[in-house]
């Protein structure tokens, strides 16, 4: 998918990496974190990650947030004119077409984007070390100071509204 932008993946990093909760994600807190994801989407524990694993594990934890926080019912205008929102039948949305949408996606099954930058040795599997690297190269773009920690003075100056 689309890069995530600095500020939610901050807060998401606060919530799951930063143990002592100081506001600030050393490179140590970092790579714990990291080799403990790897440990969870490795789900046959062979160390490595295929792409399988990778979707099977987003899919999962997509889930697991959408039972945690579930969308408001809309109220249905006109009477039954309008489908509340709720009654939407998975993956459909307004405009294109469901296979539109997933048209030029590889049918293979293979990942590309992060995935495939990560993957240096081409086998189709990450590897711990491919894994760590990837995370790597995350924590030094976040690290915009080059301090050596992710903190709220790596993120860049908005105006917010």
């Amino acid at each position: 998918g689309p890069r995530m932008r600095p500020e939610p993946m901050f807060v998401h990093l606060l919530k799951v990496a930063d143990t002592n909760k100081d506001g600030k994600i050393t490179k140590e807190e970092f790579n714990t974190r990291q080799e403990a994801l790897f440990t969870e989407i490795d789900a046959d524990k062979d160390g490595s990650i295929t792409p399988k694993e990778m979707r099977d594990y987003r899919k999962a934890k997509m889930e697991a947030w959408r039972a945690a926080n579930p969308k408001p019912e809309k109220a249905a205008v006109d009477g039954d004119k309008k489908k509340a929102e709720g009654d939407k039948k998975d993956g459909e949305r307004e405009g294109k077409p469901r296979e539109a949408r997933e048209e030029g996606k590889d049918r293979k099954g293979k990942m590309g984007g992060m995935f495939a930058s990560a993957d240096t040795d081409g086998n189709g599997q990450l590897s711990k070390p491919e894994f760590m690297a990837a995370g790597e190269k995350i924590f030094t773009r976040l690290d915009r100071n080059n301090d050596g920690v992710i903190s709220v003075d790596d993120m860049p100056d908005r105006p917010w509204l």
